[in-house]
C-alpha cells in the first residue's frame, strides 16, 4: 500500500498532518504535470522561477542597502544645539531662519 493510499483512507486521516497531506497531493500533481509538459516548457518555467528568486535576492540587498546608507545618515547627522527645552525661555537657537533683526 503506498503512502499516499495510505493518507487518503479514512481510517489514517485523524492524524494526519493536513500540511502533509498537502505536499504528498502536491507533489503527486507537480509530477504529473511534469510528465504532460515539454522539454522546452518546462525549461521556460524552471527559468522563470529563476528568475522570480534572483530579483527577490536583489530586492533584498537593496532594501538591506538602504538601511544600512539611513544608519550612516543618522551617525553623520549633527547633535541638536537645544538639549533641554525647558531651560530656554527666549527663541530657541537654530529653529528659526534669521532675519533683519536679528542681526540689528
Amino acid at each position: 500500500m503506498s503512502a499516499l493510499a495510505v493518507m487518503l483512507s479514512g481510517k489514517y486521516n485523524h492524524a494526519m498532518d493536513p500540511s502533509a497531506l498537502a505536499r504528498a497531493l502536491g507533489r503527486r500533481g507537480g509530477l504529473s504535470r511534469a510528465k504532460r509538459l515539454a522539454p522546452t516548457d518546462r525549461a521556460r518555467i524552471a527559468s522563470l522561477g529563476g528568475h522570480a528568486r534572483r530579483e527577490s535576492l536583489q530586492a533584498a540587498r537593496r532594501i538591506a542597502a538602504n538601511f544600512e546608507y539611513l544608519a550612516a545618515v543618522h551617525e553623520l547627522r549633527p547633535a541638536p544645539l537645544v538639549k533641554r527645552l525647558r531651560g530656554c525661555r527666549a527663541r530657541l537657537p537654530g529653529l528659526y531662519r534669521s532675519t533683519l533683526a536679528d542681526h540689528g
